[in-house]
């Protein structure tokens, strides 16, 4: 694959590079609507589209008049999703974007004879632009149609272009359904790049198989990259490593947004219909130093919609959206901020605004008060406290993470484990394999073993509280009533009674050594200590410490007395060399 600026091909035409609203590196947010397809395609000699056309023909074409309404910057829609019926006939129709925007339009394959005809048929209208390959080939073309207003290289005005990208490399599979069937462009194409203007590149699905090092470090910094898939498997080894490629490097002015078909794809090949049994994968990644990870702000996005995670080995944050079938509207900070006042600065990262869904009966993308994460299904895994759970998660769905990784002792070497970037769920490794405990859509074994392990060790602990000889007399008032409740002023306790008195409870089950059991009551313990604002509220803290495990089928406390004691002061850290261990 060849990178070729953008500049180079209009200027052929009689044109110039557009000024994109998103890709000026400026104070000022940008708008981004992108859908996220229901999953039913047909594939055949002639390529990938919707099975249903008359389903397909409403919901893109009502998306184009959105897209237009909305005014948005960017607007995307994945691979092989676009109907060329559907965007031919808004541009006959004026449904086009206004100046300094742009759209991004997978769309449905093509033969190179059949968008010869639409060239001719829309000369008159607008400049269709694509590298030239063999229009008398049978094969199809996987095509990604870029939309926008290009301005006259000679005089003013502006002229809409429709400038066409090629997949270059074919996806994989048994019956070699693109490598036979598929004709391979060259060409990739960079908006901007020049001039403190920002860089917008684009790969379609499995460009990512021929994606190499050297054109990773041309086109990482200070870039979007948008990667438009039909894709089976989007964590695929090969698909990370496409995203490490362009994410390894230092600095921080580099954004990746993949936008793959809705979960549950099936694929309709003649007579025989098959279930992907897919993941969405659809997810923003940034590497942001503003990013902005306040609980207000991701539990907006993530009652819309939008879910946090961080992608550790690449140190990157990577918000994943709702699987299911939907139309987003985002509103995000540039990817690079230049000759903007530090105060101003504030890179805080996309803002999830409004999620619709598809009203058969009116025939429109509807708004959504909430999108389902998927929660309620599992909660009741956590017993009898699944109503205190689900009312917390609800309200503050990271708060209940938390509390539900504190009850379990799985918290991180530092007293910062509360931290979205520290917190075990939130956490993926390059699997990126999604174990957060209030998004359940990924149906990987071991994110669903997690979710369960974690949730029915906080209904034992529970139980266990509900039990009066189990408590000790620290936690007295507990038989009089409790609930989990977690506050940033006080991280390390995830229980108060009915009395208003806090306390850190926790239950390790059988699965921790009494090895383990000491150290985490330890950890706890100094975070605790080095939370207190004095000796005395440390030790009264401490004294509220429960750890309880299994041991040959038996509930036991661990050293409950050890803060009680009357050698014990408080005013030494648990790891003290000096201290008795």
């Amino acid at each position: 694959m060849e990178i070729k600026q953008v500049a180079e091909v209009l200027i052929l035409e009689g044109l110039k590079e557009p000024t994109l609203n998103a890709l000026v590196p400026n104070v000022d947010n940008y708008t981004v609507l992108l859908m996220q397809p229901q999953g039913r395609i047909e594939a055949s000699t002639i390529g990938v589209r919707n099975q249903d056309r008359n389903l397909a023909l409403k919901q893109y074409g009502r998306f184009l008049t959105d897209a237009q309404q909305t005014n948005a910057d960017l607007v995307i829609t994945p691979e092989y999703s676009m109907p060329w019926e559907t965007l031919v006939t808004a541009i006959r129709e004026g449904t086009v974007p206004e100046k300094g925007k742009i759209w991004a339009l997978g769309c449905e394959s093509i033969r190179v004879s059949d968008l010869d005809n639409y060239k001719r048929s829309l000369s008159s209208m607008v400049s269709v632009i694509y590298e030239q390959l063999d229009s008398e080939s049978s094969r199809f073309v996987s095509p990604l149609a870029y939309v926008f207003n290009a301005p006259l290289a000679e005089g003013s005005g502006v002229k809409t272009t429709l400038l066409i990208q090629f997949k270059t490399y074919p996806m994989g599979d048994s019956d070699h359904f693109e490598v036979s069937g598929m004709q391979r462009g060259t060409q990739i194409y960079q908006f901007g790049g020049n001039n403190q203007s920002l860089r917008l590149v684009s790969l379609i699905c499995s460009d990512a198989f021929a994606f190499e090092d050297s054109q990773a470090a041309l086109i990482y910094d200070r870039a979007l990259i948008l990667h438009l898939q039909l894709n089976p498997s989007p964590r695929h080894e090969e698909f990370h490593e496409c995203r490490t490629k362009l994410l390894r490097y230092s600095g921080d002015a580099t954004e990746v947004l993949c936008l793959n078909w809705a979960r549950d794809v099936f694929e309709c090949c003649g007579t025989q219909t098959k279930s992907w049994n897919n993941i969405a994968g659809t997810a923003w990644y940034l590497k942001s130093h503003d990013f902005d990870k306040r609980d207000t702000t991701l539990c907006n996005n993530h009652q819309k919609g939008l879910y946090y995670t961080w992608l550790a080995p690449l140190r990157t944050h990577a918000l994943f959206f709702n699987f299911e079938a939907a139309t987003y509207l985002l509103e995000a900070t540039k990817v690079y901020h230049y000759a903007v006042s530090a105060p101003t600065s504030r890179r805080r990262g996309p803002q999830l605004k409004k999620i619709c869904t598809w009203n058969q009966e009116n025939e429109t993308w509807n708004e959504q008060a909430a999108a389902d994460d998927g929660f309620s299904v599992v909660v009741s895994e956590s017993g009898y406290a699944k109503d205190n759970i689900k009312r917390i998660a609800d309200s503050n769905p990271l708060e209940a993470e938390r509390i539900l990784a504190l009850c379990a002792g799985e918290i991180a070497n530092t007293d910062e484990w509360h931290t979205v970037n520290e917190l075990d769920s939130c956490i993926i490794d390059a699997s990126e394999v999604i174990c957060r405990l209030t998004f359940c859509q990924d149906t990987d074994e071991r994110a669903h073993d997690f979710r369960i392990a974690r949730l029915k060790r906080c209904g034992r602990l529970w139980d266990i509280l509900k039990t009066d000889d189990q408590l000790p007399p620290a936690l007295e008032d507990f038989k009089d009533g409790f609930y989990f409740e977690w506050s940033p002023n006080s991280p390390h306790q995830n229980a108060i009674s009915t009395s208003g008195k806090r306390a850190t409870v926790i239950y390790m089950g059988e699965e921790s050594s009494i090895e383990q059991v000491e150290a985490t009551a330890k950890k706890v313990a100094e975070y605790i200590h080095r939370a207190s604002s004095d000796i005395n509220q440390s030790l009264s803290a401490k004294q509220r410490l429960a750890v309880w495990f299994r041991e040959n089928n038996e509930i036991i406390l661990y050293d409950y007395l050890r803060y009680v004691r009357i050698d014990q002061t408080g005013d030494t850290s648990e790891f003290d060399i000096g201290r008795e261990t």
